[in-house]
Parts: structure tokens; sequence; C-alpha cells
């Protein structure tokens, strides 16, 4: 089934926890410290794929994770990595946030492109880790860090060299028929196509190169008021967005294949204005309906109205195979004057040796922040009081990484993130807002007591 937009959420494997482990010797019934570290989770890749046209299996599962890391074990063998995931996507696909700006995070334009959209969580330290000259046996380990979790919306506008332009009936699905080996529904009814349909071009087949070679596709449905819902259009305009030029054929044998000209370029002004900067063939179509003379008189009729088009216009029979070969060429030629239009990154989605990487923390990860939130207040269970106490957030990548991997029960790895904090400054920042023993650190999602 076509499906060119959906949305999906993707989940980043956690990282596997880090083994508290002391081993057990002869002589030695606690022995040393022995747990290994956790494995990394896995993280969520997208890929662009030539061979696929539709994001409809995503449609069909909303909800995609990553493998988690294996856990830590003893002799200090390290956990198993979780498995990456790789979502494959067609050619022209845009990944944005689903969020209240709906930010592009990723534009996939060709094959065999891999993002990273969520990157899998750190594995945890196991007890092996902690071991210093203070600290021979550590009896904590670190908790796995979570993957990333995400909202996003697949958008996909598909990537071709010539888009074919027309209304409903003009013979747009058998022109690609005829000049591809794409085979397309085609019927002598409107809507017959329902579906944007991609062909390849083998110009060898009219004596050119096969370096040569081009991509089109038929847009369906544009008529009169497409881009306010009418018919099928406004679903599929955003599909000849990419295209390097566009191919507007008109069929001849309509009454009104003069205004029809107008009123489909009127769509697409009204549609996207930009679009009428790009470059347009024009082919009246269906020639083989009419003798010479007709079509003589009809091909006057269409310049006086469109004057600047003498000389440009190229008249054409799909069905009965007349003046592809004229056709192709010249769609050629225009190809090797433009660049198709890809929209540009933003500047937080960094290029990676391989991967396009999107890290939506702060650039510099060892960067702490304080900051006085307020007072708040709790009942003392044993006084029956209210108590107050002032509350802090303490921001920063490296300190909320520490923190929601720690074993805030375990007194051990409590008293590591108070030394972290010491050593990150942050109890000297704390001093100077005016903090005291008893008030509370307010780091990612946990609440922490302060000792001062």
């Amino acid at each position: 089934m076509f499906c060119d937009e959906t949305n999906i959420t993707v989940e980043a494997g956690k990282g596997g926890d880090g083994l508290m482990s002391l081993k057990r010797l002869k002589y030695n019934a606690k022995g040393g410290p022995d747990g290994g570290d956790g494995g990394n989770g896995g993280s969520i890749i997208f890929e662009g794929n030539q061979n696929i046209n539709t994001l409809g299996d995503l449609n069909t599962r909303k909800y995609l994770a990553a493998e988690e890391g294996g856990t830590g074990g003893k002799n200090n063998k390290h956990g198993k990595n979780g498995e990456h995931l790789v979502i494959e996507v067609p050619l022209g696909t845009k990944i944005y946030k689903d969020d209240r700006d709906k930010k592009l995070l990723f534009d996939i334009t060709s094959h065999g492109m891999q993002v990273i959209a969520a990157r899998g969580g750190r594995g945890g330290y196991g007890n092996a880790h902690f071991t210093s000259s203070v600290r021979q046996t550590p009896r904590f380990a670190e908790k796995g860090e979570p993957g990333v979790k995400l909202d996003l919306t697949l958008e996909l506008q598909m990537i071709a060299d010539v888009g074919i332009i027309g209304y409903p009936s003009a013979g747009k699905s058998t022109l690609v028929s005829v000049i591809s080996s794409a085979k397309p529904k085609i019927g002598d009814y409107p809507f017959t196509t329902l579906v944007p349909n991609l062909g390849v071009i083998e110009m060898k087949r009219f004596g050119g190169n096969a370096d040569q070679n081009f991509v089109v596709a038929d847009v369906p449905g544009l008529i009169k008021g497409a881009h306010e819902g009418k018919g099928v259009g406004d679903k599929f305009l955003r599909h000849i967005k990419r295209t390097a030029v566009l191919l507007h054929l008109i069929d001849i044998s309509r009454d009104d294949f003069v205004e029809s000209f107008e009123v489909i370029n009127n769509e697409l002004m009204l549609f996207d204005p930009k679009m009428m900067q790009r470059d347009q063939l024009v082919v009246l179509n269906k020639i083989d309906v009419f003798d010479e003379k007709e079509i003589e008189k009809r091909h006057k009729q269409f310049l006086k109205k469109y004057p600047f088009l003498e000389g440009k216009l190229l008249l054409i029979s799909a069905a009965a195979n007349q003046g592809l070969k004229e056709l192709v060429f010249a769609l050629r030629e225009k190809i090797d004057l433009v660049k198709p239009e890809v929209e540009e990154i933003p500047k937080d989605v960094d290029a990676a040796t391989e991967f396009k990487v999107f890290r939506p923390h702060l650039d510099d990860s060892q960067r702490v922040t304080v900051e006085y939130v307020g007072e708040a207040q709790y009942l003392d269970p044993y006084t029956d009081k209210e108590e107050t106490f002032k509350q802090f957030r303490v921001s920063g990548n490296r300190v909320e990484q520490i923190v929601i991997m720690s074993d805030l029960d375990n007194d051990e790895a409590l008293a590591r993130v108070y030394d972290v904090l010491h050593k990150k400054k942050v109890a000297k920042e704390l001093a100077r807002l005016g903090a005291n023993p008893g008030d509370h650190l307010l780091i990612g999602d946990d609440d922490i007591e302060w000792v001062g």
C-alpha cells in the first residue's frame, strides 16, 4: 500500500547494567571486585533504499525499538552489545522530530545513506571499574543508561529527475509506461492513477548511453483547486518539489487544452510559488487523434495564447510512440542544466565519517549549570511539622548521565555522585547560591538531598 507520511516512535536500546561481584578465592572469602561492564544498547539507524517507494510498512508498525545491552558478568566479562536496528526508507524521506516545531532532523537522499536517529545507552560500569587506592572493594555498580526515545514524523518526497504534471487522463501514466519499464495502472477515466509512479528511462533504448539514464515520476490528480484539497492533487504535489525538471503534459484532444496549461500552473503557484521557477518542458500529447491539418491548427492556437513557447513546444503521441526519442533527449538536456532541490539540514545535525548524527544534548558534555528553583515543603513524619527546604536544578549531560546510571539507594554509589558534584565545582556554586545541607538537588528526573 502506498503511504507517503506516517508517525512512529523509536527507542534505542538501554545499556546493560554493570555487575557488582566479588571473587571467591580459597583463602579469601570476599576476594577482589570482578564485576564486568554492561554492553551498550543498540541504536536506531535509518537507511535509504532505492528499491522502496512507500512508507506503508512503517505505517503499520508505530513503535520500533533496538536491542538492549547485556549485563556484565563475573571475571570482568563485558556484557553483549545490543544490535542496532536499521530501518530502511525510500529515497526522499524527510525525518522530523514530532513536536510543536516539527524540526527537520534528516533528509534521506541517496541509496545506502545512513543516519543515527537515536543512540543506544552506554553500558553501566561494573564494580571492578571503580577500584582505587582509597576504594579497594567497591560494592556498587552502574545501571545501564536508557536509550534515546523519539517521536518522529516521516514524510516522503519522491526523488525523480523529471516530474510529469497535467490534467487527469492527459496520458502521464501511458507516457511513463512506454519510455520506461514501469507498468502503472492505465484507464480511460479520471483519477485512474491514485499513487505516484516512478520509472527509469534507459537511454540506450533511444540511442543514448547508460550514464544518461534518468528517473521520471507522474504526479496524479492535478485539477483546478488541487492545492485546496480537491481531487487528490494536494496529497501528491509535494512529490514534485525535488524534481529537476517538470514535464507539462497536455491532452491536445481536450476542448480546453489551451486553458489547462494555465490552470495547472496556477495550482503550482498557489501550492508553492517557488515551483514557478522550475524549468518546464511543455508537451502536447495524443497527436495521433487528428490529421496533420488539425494538429497544426491546434498547435498555432496554443502558441497564440502562449507565444513565449515558440520553438520550445513538443508534439508527441505516447500511445502511438511518436516523438518519444526527441522528448527523452530534450529532457536529458534540461536535467544536465539544473540540480534537484535538497533541503538543507539544520546545524545541530552533524556530519560524521559514516553517519549524520543528531546530538540532542549540549555540545560540551562536561558543562554543568546550577540554578535556584525555589522553596518547597514537606511534612516531617517524626515531628509532624511542615519543614521548608530550597531546591536547585543541576543540569549537564555528564552529571545527568551519572545520576541516572547510579543506584541512589546504595550508599557507596550515592557517595560517588557527591564526589562527582564536588569535582565539577557544583558544591562551590551551590554555596554561592545559599544552599545548605538538607536542601534538594533536581538532577534529571531524580531528587537528591544535598549533604554539603
